[in-house]
């Protein structure tokens, strides 16, 4: 009996359209998947890219076995067909077995196609993309991930539905599995979640068994993984992997138990007695007949607030929208208190109104919400079969569309006001009072308006469909292209329904650089919405005509003529806002995707990479004037090049070429004649008709002008913003010759256009051109600019204010500004005047933002020389990407790190006090001592300015205090560098932040403790002597070469392993002994197991040990240290062995152990690093 009914079962789950569509839907899935990033040099048919596509395209198996459940496992109750199965010799156990079977054949037969997808999809990628076809690298990933994973789904939601009998307790279930697999996502520091590459904090074993679809365990494993390991091996299904699915399969098998335990295998009967009300006798009625006039506005809408009303109430006057709102607040509180608490380097945020306001303005989730209660909605008279006298009424077809399209908007309303109140119940609960009440309610608009756009177009679909599984399936495969659609080369917004640029919401500018793109886009979109609106108004089922060409045929008598003038409204508003869209957009914007972008930089190098060996006059004085515009997100710059002929030859023709943003330019060149003029490109040659000998110097004369809108993709470095702008404007100044910043590093599409995999380095110039600089740069009345130079004035005519800086001495080509209303406060300290200027209110971090720039200034200026200029200043700008970044005499620094977080717990890193000091460290570091541009060369800035950001703290705050900054570092090295598949040394980096940032913090800390800090500051005042301007540009080797001339032969070979060698250690101690010695002191004896090795293209290779390595021992356990605990005992020893016994002396009862104390030396975990010691006498 039970083969028979599970072939039954199987037979009516494969009729159903809704798995054929849903078939077609994963398998596209599968195919599309395989155009994915793995990696660089990972194959798309790798195991661990097949295994990463099974286990993401596993989650999808919510959705089937939600609709499966919920269209054919309850299909017995709905069409009242269970009281007869139930009284046929069917019995209990072959009735639960074949509908579970049933449910999980059809969901697993689903992640089939989207493997088979996979499969098919490999064979239609380039060869040079692909390995070897293994077909067990496809089978196993459905073993492992495939089946505990839609046995997981298919069990909570079969579960649910058998004991509810209930569709929207099906759904609901359907969202708590998404939201148990976000939670472990979260718990297990997931990379698909956006600040998971960043919190350095790994999971732990209990976390990575928290995620029920196993996804954060595997990208834990694999994260460390060779570019080898990854072609070749599949994912072991052992360990923690191994528990994670016994754990959750045993969970979803306790579920099938219960709900067997309590499914009533009857008909559920109303329920009798107390709530029974006893009969009454009715008064007869005498029948009168009663006017209705089915007509006019009063009627309609009438009519409409009365169906709004049950429209309503059927949505919320249930226990599954309870549950469904109880998870959502529940997950959204979860994430933004994780984001605002839980930055790297352990950085807390102010739970201020506009930070919560970014992480609370994407509610995509919402979506699944909208499709699941739009097709209980649309469908709900015909799942009670009340459609005949519900549609019997004289009602036009416009009521009930607005009637439930206006219940949706409600339910977007409900879930912006769930967020609002997650953010406002933040605050409160962490003492933060200034709320913003009108801030909060732009999510309405900002948030809420693409999703009732988007609520429009499913009911459309839904009232397409004859069928309501099939128009959710739709409408979830649209979403699904509505989100990934630029992953298949449309990113067009034009082309994608109601979707708009990101919107970055910031304290200073609000939603500014794309609000006013964002209006436009929402009319256009309102215009399409509006004509979908009428579609669906004429094509409504309702039961006078079901058939679709019926209900065609019909259009004009439900439109009428103010339905026609609305038809016509609704095209011209499309229309009209698409072609101004299309014009700002792909015009003044010159649109590119990223493939013609990246198609474009690839020829610019191609056809202009001879320029770079061509000399070119220097550049040697510059004068602007900026006229900046924020309210239009516009600038003008007018201004002049003194140029010199510092070649040995005679220039007879200048190149002259402007950056792609700048909107147009113009150039004036005496004594020439136009060549090349290249508008593509936008590159011009001018042939000079008298040579420039060398030696002499001529004036070109330039005017450009630069939109910044919001149509046009966001720039953090060249932004025109209402409050805030923000523009390094030397990069889009006009520039000589050939630009190498446009190059493309992607080295597949390089090697696929015949070009080097790796960019080809121009010649290096290691000559200062150090320029004259002077500007006059106008704003908004009330607003003020920052720039480099001094202030010579500033004065206010009409709606502008004027100000004109100059520099007193040449720098470097460097001329940032930002604009913004600003507050200030300033201080005189050793004759240098110090400004911040900061946003009224942001007042929290300014005394530790003016100590780092006292304290950097001090240690500098004692090791390095006087600091050059009168006065340093440091302008906020808006938090857009980034932490903050210096120019001569001037810093930028964000809003969100620097101003508004929350640095009160003084045992961690204050971070805008290190921030402060690095780029106040940059003054000399990249300002005044800038190396030649050659691989590496961010080892002689960036490394160096953490070097001495490091010591600033140490200095300030004591060696334990730096020891958690260090260890934070190690960690992010750790993570960052597995997200590379070539990480290169500090000497020769391009292109790896981590390299120079976080390893090169702790290879020149580990510099300063083995070489000592004196003759570490030695060899960095000697380069510095000798190449900083006017000297020639330093490169790397230049450092190793004073580091060299004092160093032993030991410290010789550290130097190079450090600089110039990727080496990764693994160190762990164990407690021998611990005894009391007669004399009162202790004896304490430990094993100490390291390994060495050598960590290039992640492939460990074990080096033989020769090296000098700290161990200290304190009487405190590692939780009691602080700030100013210090060691009992401390010491260096040799090791030459991986395996050593050492035995210390100490005068105190010991109660710890660590292996390099302060955390400086590159280890993947450093959780071996130490012990806690029990003695005894």
């Amino acid at each position: 009996m039970l083969s028979s009914l599970l072939r039954f079962e199987l037979k009516y789950h494969f009729r159903q359209i809704t798995f054929k569509i849903a078939a077609i839907i994963f398998f596209l899935l599968g195919m599309i998947a395989t155009r994915g990033g793995f990696g660089n040099e990972v194959y798309k048919n790798s195991p661990y890219a097949i295994t990463n596509i099974t286990g993401l395209l596993s989650l999808c198996s919510i959705f089937a076995a939600t609709l499966f459940c919920a269209s054919v496992v309850l299909r017995d109750s709905h069409y009242k067909m269970d009281a007869i199965i139930y009284s046929t010799s069917v019995k209990r156990f072959p009735y639960f077995m074949t509908k579970l079977s049933g449910l999980f054949i059809a969901v697993f037969l689903i992640l089939c196609f989207t493997t088979a997808g996979v499969f098919i999809g490999s064979f239609m990628l380039p060869e040079d993309e692909l390995g070897k076809t293994v077909i067990y690298y496809f089978i196993q990933p459905l073993l492992t991930f495939g089946v505990p994973n839609v046995f997981l789904s298919c069990a909570l939601i079969f579960c649910v539905g058998l004991l509810t009998d209930n569709a929207r307790a099906v759904y609901a279930a359907g969202v708590l599995l998404f939201v148990l697999y976000w939670v472990g996502s979260v718990l297990g520091n997931s990379p698909l979640l956006a600040t998971s590459s960043l919190n350095p904090d790994g999971p732990g074993t209990l976390s990575l068994l928290a995620d029920p679809f196993g996804l954060s365990a595997f990208f834990s494993e694999t994260r460390s993984w060779t570019v080898a390991q990854k072609n070749a091996h599949l994912f072991a299904l052992d360990g923690t992997f191994l528990l994670n699915r016994l754990l959750w399969a045993g969970f979803a098998l306790v579920l099938l138990i219960l709900s067997y335990r309590f499914f009533r295998f009857e008909v559920k009967l109303p329920a009798a007695g107390k709530n029974k009300r006893p009969l009454k006798a009715v008064a007869v009625i005498p029948y009168r007949s009663i006017a209705v006039d089915p007509q006019g506005l009063a009627y309609y809408w009438k009519a409409f607030c009365s169906q709004l009303k049950l429209e309503t109430i059927s949505v919320f006057r249930h226990i599954p929208f309870m549950v469904m709102m109880t998870l959502w607040i529940f997950m959204y509180a979860m994430e933004t208190k994780d984001t605002l608490f839980g930055g790297p380097y352990s950085i807390r945020s102010y739970p201020s109104t506009s930070l919560l306001l970014q992480e609370l303005r994407s509610i995509k989730p919402a979506m699944l919400l909208i499709i699941f209660y739009a097709a209980e909605l649309i469908w709900r008279e015909r799942t009670v079969n009340m459609q005949a006298l519900v549609y019997g009424t004289p009602v036009k077809n416009v009521v009930p569309w607005a009637a439930k399209t206006a219940a949706l908007g409600i339910l977007i309303a409900a879930i912006i006001t769930a967020n609002i109140g997650i953010g406002i119940g933040l605050q409160l609960s962490n003492g933060y009072t200034r709320l913003e009440f009108l801030r909060y309610a732009s999510l309405y608009y900002y948030s809420g308006f693409p999703l009732l756009l988007f609520a429009v177009l499913v009911v459309f679909i839904m009232s397409l469909t004859s069928n309501k599984y099939l128009g959710m399936l739709i409408c979830l495969f649209i979403t699904a292209f509505l989100l990934f659609s630029p992953r298949l080369g449309i990113d067009h917004y034009l082309l994608r329904y109601a979707s708009v640029p990101e919107l970055l919401y910031s304290a200073m500018n609000g939603f500014g650089h794309y609000a006013r793109a964002f209006n436009w886009y929402m009319l256009y979109w309102s215009g399409l919405a509006l004509i979908l609106s009428l579609a669906t108004i004429a094509l409504w089922q309702n039961s006078r005509q079901l058939n679709l060409r019926l209900r065609l045929s019909a259009t004009g008598s439900q439109w009428g003529k103010p339905g026609k003038l609305f038809l016509l409204a609704g095209i011209l508003i499309w229309t009209g806002a698409g072609s101004w869209v299309y014009y700002q957009t792909n015009i003044i914007g010159r649109y590119k995707n990223k493939l013609a972008q990246q198609e474009w930089q690839l020829e610019y190098e191609k056809k202009y990479k001879q320029l770079a060996d061509i000399y070119q006059p220097v550049i040697k004085a510059v004068k602007t004037t900026v006229d900046l515009y924020p309210d239009q997100q516009m600038y003008t710059v007018k201004g002049t090049y003194r140029l010199r002929n510092e070649s040995s030859a005679p220039i007879t023709a200048l190149w002259l070429g402007t950056d792609p943003e700048v909107s147009s330019a113009s150039f004036t060149v005496p004594s020439s004649k136009e060549g090349v003029q290249d508008k593509h490109f936008n590159e011009q040659r001018y042939d000079l008709t008298t040579p420039l000998l060398p030696g002499k110097e001529m004036e070109i004369r330039f005017s450009l002008q630069a939109i910044r809108s919001g149509f046009m993709p966001f720039n953090n470095e060249h932004s025109v913003v209402e409050n805030g702008s923000y523009i390094e404007l030397e990069k889009y100044l006009p520039f000589l010759g050939y630009n190498d910043r446009y190059e493309s590093d992607d080295k597949t599409a390089r090697r696929k256009k015949g070009l080097p995999e790796t960019p080809a380095l121009s010649s290096v110039d290691t000559i200062y051109h150090l320029v004259d600089y002077e500007t006059i740069i106008s704003t908004k009345a009330d607003q003020q600019i920052i720039t480099i130079g001094e202030l010579q004035k500033q004065w206010k005519d009409g709606d502008r204010h004027y100000f004109h800086y100059k520099t007193t001495q040449p720098s470097n080509f460097m001329f940032a500004f930002s604009s913004a209303k600003y507050a200030s406060i300033k201080e005189e300290y050793k004759g240098i005047a110090l400004n911040i200027y900061y946003q009224p209110g942001q007042t929290y971090n300014l005394p530790a933002i003016m100590q780092g720039m006292k304290d950097a200034l001090d240690y500098n200026t004692e090791h390095f020389g006087p600091y050059p200029y009168k006065q340093l200043a440091l302008a906020e700008i808006p938090q857009y990407r980034g932490a903050a970044t210096s120019y001569p005499g001037a810093m930028f620094s964000v809003e969100n790190i620097n101003f508004m977080s929350n640095y009160s717990d003084t045992t961690k890193v204050n971070q805008a006090y290190a921030i402060t000091a690095h780029e106040t460290a940059h003054q000399w570091w990249g300002a005044r001592f800038q190396p030649a541009a050659a691989a590496g060369n961010k080892l002689l800035t960036e490394s160096l300015a953490k070097y001495i950001e490091d010591i600033v703290l140490e200095r300030r705050f004591g060696k334990m205090y730096l020891r958690n900054y260090l260890q934070t570092d190690n960690r992010l090295y750790s993570i960052l560098r597995s997200m590379y598949e070539d990480e290169m040394p500090l000497d020769s980096a391009t292109g790896q932040p981590f390299v120079h940032y976080q390893k090169g913090s702790l290879a020149m800390y580990a510099l300063k403790e083995n070489l000592g800090e004196e003759k570490l500051t030695h060899a960095l005042q000697s380069l510095w002597t000798k190449h900083a301007a006017p000297g020639p540009k330093a490169k790397p080797e230049h450092l190793k070469q004073e580091l060299y001339k004092d160093a032993s032969p030991a410290q010789a070979i550290l130097i190079n392993e450090l600089l110039s060698k990727m080496i990764i250690w693994s160190m762990k101690l164990s407690l021998i002994e611990c005894k009391q010695l007669p004399d009162g002191r202790f004896s304490l004896t430990v094993q100490v197991n390291i390994v060495k090795n050598n960590g290039r293209y992640h492939s460990f290779k074990p080096l033989p040990i020769d090296d000098d390595i700290t161990i200290a021992v304190f009487e405190q356990q590692p939780e009691d240290w602080g700030r100013y605990t210090q060691p009992l005992h401390l010491q260096t020893y040799h090791f030459t062995n991986g395996e050593t016994r050492l035995t210390m002396i100490v005068n105190k009862k010991p109660a710890s152990v660590i292996i390099d104390p302060y955390g400086y030396m590159p280890e993947e975990t450093q959780q071996d690093n130490i012990i806690t010691i029990k003695s005894k006498k």
